[in-house]
């Protein structure tokens, strides 16, 4: 799947994602994260409308801090 914005242009292929700046490659790697950085270079409402359900579907990761006492269990 290919979107494009401006001089902005998202390349979409299952869970890789490509994104390029006046067709110069500048990242290539995780689509969610590709689709983060095109929203944040495009700074239009209308390309982050377009990708809301993506962005509140996304949960994020929630870490637990763990005491220095908590020890996991090993057999």
């Amino acid at each position: 799947m290919i979107y494009a914005h401006d001089k902005y242009k998202l390349e979409i292929n299952k869970d890789k994602g490509k994104l390029y700046a006046y067709d110069k490659l500048i990242f290539q790697g995780f689509a969610f994260k590709a689709l983060m950085m095109f929203i944040d270079f495009c700074d239009d409402d209308n390309v982050r409308w377009k990708f809301q359900s993506q962005l509140t579907m996304r949960e994020q990761c929630r870490f637990k801090e763990r005491n220095k006492n908590d020890k996991e269990k090993t057999l």
